[in-house]
């Protein structure tokens, strides 16, 4: 209990940071990508713009559902948007 506390009362240096845009190259929709994307857009307040290039080999499906599923992440940011390419 007391190390639950304690991750809850760290802050992070993102939350500092004044940045408006964020590129990721190659990102291919694993497990890891997500949860760096969760703690990106949940943390960079002042975050307006987010471009990702996907590098997904899969059918298209797939690509749709990766896309679908980083639209809906929270953000801090209410300005940020999201562009694929």
């Amino acid at each position: 209990m007391m190390m639950m506390m304690m991750e809850e009362e760290q802050v992070s240096c993102l939350s500092t940071c004044r940045v408006k845009v964020l590129e990721i190259s190659g990102y291919g929709g694993t497990s890891k990508e997500l949860k760096q994307m969760r703690h990106f857009l949940g943390k960079l307040k002042y975050l307006e713009t987010v471009k990702i290039s996907l590098q997904i080999e899969k059918n298209e499906n797939y690509r749709q559902r990766v896309t679908n599923v980083l639209k809906k992440l929270p953000r801090l940011s209410s300005k940020c948007q999201i562009h694929f390419f």
